[in-house]
């Protein structure tokens, strides 16, 4: 579902009615006012006058035992026939005031947290949130700019920010890019963002690398030696350090779960995953890796038991670039930001377009 988000001044209001009417109508009940309505002298003597007939006191009584009646009976079809169109559409309804608040709140912490980004240009992003959830259970939002009806795109690329928390700007300039797609997007390729991909790392009080469970989600990917080799890794080449712990089996976390997902479903002519702080490109998987973007050079790090390069770049055999950053907490220049996206999109079109595609 796409949601387009209410300014944050009026959300928490139009939430709270809008679920309180879906609430009231899926249990049958009627809201009736407190007190009666104020009516002129002349209309409420009339009014009490009609009610004192004996007529007037049968009609009363036979239309409240037809309202129980017709209340009765929708009950019992709704207990017949739970999926009824009406039920799921009050669910549907609650579902996405559910889903817009929880957008919502991830927008204000994010804008919170994160210099760069504002409050406002996170809710204008317009995020679609698709059942996806943290460890502490905030959405992991995305955003999509699909094919334009006038071409066919090349690839689908999808991109993936702050898989570890502590990496600040890995999440700031995924939204600077999606800031120029906004302006540019000629569909020549088909974009998935994941802006956001450890919500949890980056957005408690201390953040850090890890989700909430202290697992490090760039070791935690089902990658095919990872029952072989993750934790014994872990144990003799990081001595064991809290801060890469692949966890207690593959795919124990449900933000890699939901990525891989993602992955699935999207089926990505390559991915684009943004870290840092390195100061280099990595590559994982076929064709050519990109030799440069912006002033970072190719340096290629090698795979790891669990890392998304090990599991979609040798397991799946897509594209994986890692952009590592020169600093966590310090955003490239708006030159080197621009550099480097047009050096990334200008490499996905010579591979993309090449005698293989």
């Amino acid at each position: 579902m796409k949601l387009s988000l209410p300014r944050r001044r009026t959300l928490p209001s139009i939430f709270a009615c809008t679920l309180g009417f879906l609430l009231f109508n899926l249990s049958g009940c009627v809201l009736l006012p407190s007190e009666p309505p104020q009516s002129s002298q002349a209309e409420h003597s009339e009014a009490h006058n009609q009610a004192e007939t004996p007529e007037a006191g049968v009609n009363q009584d036979l239309s409240i035992a037809r309202a129980a009646e017709a209340h009765a009976k929708q009950a019992s079809a709704r207990e017949m026939n739970p999926n009824s169109p009406e039920d799921a559409s009050i669910s549907q309804g609650i579902a996405e005031a559910e889903a817009e608040l929880a957008l919502f709140e991830l927008c204000q912490e994010v804008g919170n947290k994160l210099g760069s980004i504002s409050v406002e240009n996170c809710l204008g992003q317009q995020f679609v949130f698709n059942g996806g959830m943290s460890v502490m259970h905030r959405p992991l939002a995305i955003r999509e700019f699909a094919p334009l009806p006038s071409r066919e795109p090349l690839a689908r690329v999808m991109l993936i920010g702050g898989i570890h928390g502590d990496e600040f700007s890995s999440v700031s300039i995924v939204f600077k890019w999606m800031d120029i797609l906004e302006q540019h997007h000629s569909g020549i390729f088909h974009w998935l963002f994941v802006p956001v991909s450890n919500p949890d790392g980056l957005l408690g009080k201390q953040s850090q690398r890890q989700n909430s469970r202290g697992v490090d989600l760039n070791r935690n990917f089902p990658s095919r030696d990872w029952d072989e080799l993750a934790l014994a890794f872990w144990r003799d080449k990081t001595a064991s350090n809290n801060r890469r712990y692949p966890g207690p089996s593959a795919g124990s976390e449900p933000e890699v779960v939901w990525l891989v997902e993602q992955i699935e479903k999207f089926q990505p002519d390559v991915i684009i995953s943004v870290h840092a702080p390195y100061h280099l490109v990595d590559y994982d998987g076929p064709p050519e890796a990109p030799e440069k973007l912006g002033d970072l050079h190719l340096s290629k790090l090698g795979v790891f038991p669990g890392s998304l390069g090990n599991y979609a770049g040798i397991d799946l055999d897509v594209p994986v670039v890692t952009i590592e950053l020169p600093y966590a907490g310090i955003m490239p220049s708006q030159e080197q930001i621009s550099m480097m996206w047009t050096d990334l999109v200008a490499w996905l079109i010579e591979e993309q377009s090449g005698p293989d595609n």
